[in-house]
């Protein structure tokens, strides 16, 4: 799986992000905040499809839109919290943490979306 995303701060500023190789298993994991919690994202992680993960995470790092209805729903199936949890292990990796803000605010602004929908 290989994909790329890209991260947009304010209007102007994108990045490229790594594949999900580097992102996921080519980065050591930060600390588990408590026992559980990475078995817990798994368990969330695994109530969507590889290919909704790919699109959940590029509207992640993107514009924070989820153009798909059935990732949407996906989103909506596996509740609110595995959001919470996703983005906020996301946030904590040291290449990500200066994008912390955005990660979390996009996160809301899917889960939102996908809500509505």
């Amino acid at each position: 799986m290989v994909y790329e995303a890209k991260m947009v701060i304010g209007d102007e500023d994108a990045f490229e992000s790594p594949t999900p190789i580097d992102t996921w298993f080519g980065l050591p994991l930060p600390p588990q905040p408590r026992p559980g919690y990475y078995k817990y994202l798994g368990d969330c992680i695994d109530k969507t499809t590889q290919v909704c993960g790919v699109k959940i995470s590029n509207a992640i790092f993107g514009n924070g839109k989820l153009d798909d209805s059935a990732c949407c729903k996906k989103v909506v199936e596996a509740g609110y919290l595995c959001n919470r949890v996703l983005t906020y292990i996301l946030a904590k990796f040291d290449k990500f943490k200066p994008y912390a803000s955005t990660i979390f605010q996009n996160g809301e602004a899917i889960f939102d979306q996908c809500s509505k929908s």
